[in-house]
C-alpha cells in the first residue's frame, strides 16, 4: 500500500499486524475462522492513515498470535514467524509477524499492539527497539480490541531514530519533567538470569552516568510478582470475554489449546460474583497508585523484559506456560498502570547474545523516554555492554 503523502517517514516500509482496519480487507486476527466469520473493513484505521500521509508505505500485513492473545509467537496461522536473531527460538508474541519482518530487514517499522507485552516481548526476543506508549496516547480506532483498558498501539524498529519519527507522527509531543532518578532492581538476580540482570544494571549505570541522574535501588519483587501478573491476567481475560464472548463461545474448539484455555477462564471469571470482580478492580487501582508513588519525582525504572532468552521452538507446553508466567511478572507493571515502556536491545560483547532491557517512566513521558535512551543507544543497532 503506497504512501499517500510525504513527510518525516518518507521511504520507510511498514509491516502491519493483521488486526488494523484497511479498507476492503478482512483482518485475520491470527485465525482463518475470524476471516470466515467477518466482513471486510469499510475504512482504514486512522493510525495507519497518519503514517501513510507522513510518507511511509505498507510493505505487507504480518502474522500475529490468535486474537493477539499470546506472548510466545507460536499460536498463529501456519508456520510461526522466524526470529532472525535466534532462528531456533520463537519471535515472541503477539506482534510476532511485525517483529520478524523488521528483524529480517523486510520492513523498517513494525506496527502492532501491546496489551500485556505484545510489543515489548517480541522486541526483546528479536533484538529490536520497541515502544509501548502511555495508554490512550495513540488512538485505537479501527484496531481490533483484546482488552481495551490495556490495549495500546505500539511500534518496533531496528534503530531508535525510526521509533522517534513514528512517535512524532502519531502522538503530540509533550514536555515531560526532566528525569532526576534512575531506579534499578536490587534483587535482579533473584528473578532473572545473571546475564539479564547484568544487562539491566549496565543500562541503568550508563543512563545515570550519561544524564547525571541519581542511581537508586528498589526491590523489583515489590511490583514484578506473580500476584500482579495474575491480577492483569484476570482483568484482561474478563475484558476479552466482554469484547468477544459470543464469537469465542461459538469457535472455541478451533483455537490453540492455550488460547482456548484462557478464553474459558475469561468466561468463568466473568461469571464470578460482582463483589469478587470489584475486588480485582480495587486491587488494580491500588497497584497503580503505589507504582505511581514509587516513580514520583521524575524517575525512570530500568527493568528486565524476559527472564532469559525466548523459548526454543521445541519447548514443551509446560515450558511455554512457565515462560508466559515469568514474563507477565515483568510486563504487568506498565500494562496495569498504563505507563510508557521502551525496550532497547543490549548485546553482550562476550557472549554475543541480545537481551531486551526496558525503560519505564510515568504516564506521558514517552518522548522523554526516547530522549533518554538516545544518550546511551547507538545511531544504529543494539547497545553493547
Amino acid at each position: 500500500m503506497a504512501a499517500t503523502g510525504t513527510g518525516t517517514l518518507d521511504g520507510l516500509r511498514l509491516a502491519v499486524k493483521d488486526m488494523f482496519a484497511i479498507s476492503g480487507h478482512v483482518s485475520s486476527f491470527g485465525h482463518p475462522r475470524w476471516r470466515e466469520t467477518h466482513s471486510a473493513w469499510r475504512y482504514t484505521a486512522p493510525v495507519l492513515g497518519r503514517l501513510l500521509s507522513a510518507g511511509a508505505s505498507i510493505a505487507g500485513l504480518a502474522k500475529l498470535d490468535q486474537l493477539a492473545w499470546s506472548i510466545v509467537g507460536n499460536a498463529g496461522e501456519g508456520v510461526a514467524p522466524l526470529n532472525s536473531a535466534y532462528p531456533e527460538r520463537f519471535a515472541g508474541g503477539s506482534s510476532s509477524g511485525p517483529a520478524s519482518a523488521v528483524a529480517a530487514g523486510r520492513a523498517d517499522i513494525g506496527v502492532g499492539t501491546d496489551t500485556g507485552g505484545s510489543i515489548r516481548v517480541p522486541a526483546a526476543a528479536c533484538g529490536l527497539y520497541g515502544l509501548r506508549p502511555t495508554h490512550g496516547l495513540i488512538g485505537t480506532e479501527g484496531v481490533l480490541p483484546l482488552a481495551p483498558s490495556f490495549d495500546t498501539v505500539g511500534a518496533l524498529a531496528s534503530n531508535l531514530a525510526a521509533l522517534q519519527q513514528v512517535l512524532g507522527v502519531l502522538a503530540e509531543a509533550r514536555a515531560g519533567a526532566p528525569v532526576r532518578r534512575v531506579v534499578v532492581p536490587s534483587d535482579g538476580h533473584a528473578v532473572a538470569s545473571k546475564a539479564t540482570s547484568g544487562a539491566v544494571r549496565s543500562v541503568a549505570s550508563a543512563l545515570a552516568r550519561s544524564t547525571g541522574c541519581e542511581l537508586v535501588e528498589w526491590e523489583l519483587g515489590a511490583f514484578c510478582n506473580s500476584e500482579a501478573a495474575d491480577l492483569l491476567s484476570r482483568i484482561q481475560a474478563r475484558q476479552v470475554w466482554t469484547a468477544h464472548g459470543p464469537w469465542l463461545d461459538a469457535n472455541i474448539g478451533v483455537l490453540a489449546p492455550d488460547v482456548a484455555s484462557r478464553a474459558r477462564r475469561g468466561q468463568q471469571l466473568s461469571a464470578m460474583p460482582a463483589e469478587d470482580q470489584r475486588g480485582d478492580e480495587g486491587a488494580w487501582h491500588t497497584y497503580t497508585e503505589e507504582l505511581g508513588h514509587a516513580l514520583q519525582g521524575a524517575a525512570v525504572a530500568v527493568l528486565p523484559v524476559l527472564k532469559d532468552l525466548p523459548p526454543l521452538c521445541t519447548a514443551s507446553a509446560a515450558e511455554l506456560q512457565e515462560f508466559r508466567e515469568s514474563t507477565f511478572r515483568f510486563t504487568a507493571p506498565a500494562s496495569l498502570a498504563g505507563l510508557p515502556e521502551l525496550v532497547i536491545p543490549v548485546r553482550n560483547t562476550a557472549s554475543g547474545t541480545l537481551i531486551g532491557v526496558a525503560l519505564m517512566a510515568p504516564a506521558g513521558s514517552d518522548s522523554e523516554l526516547v530522549r533518554l535512551a538516545a544518550h546511551i543507544c547507538p545511531t544504529q543497532g543494539a547497545m553493547a555492554v
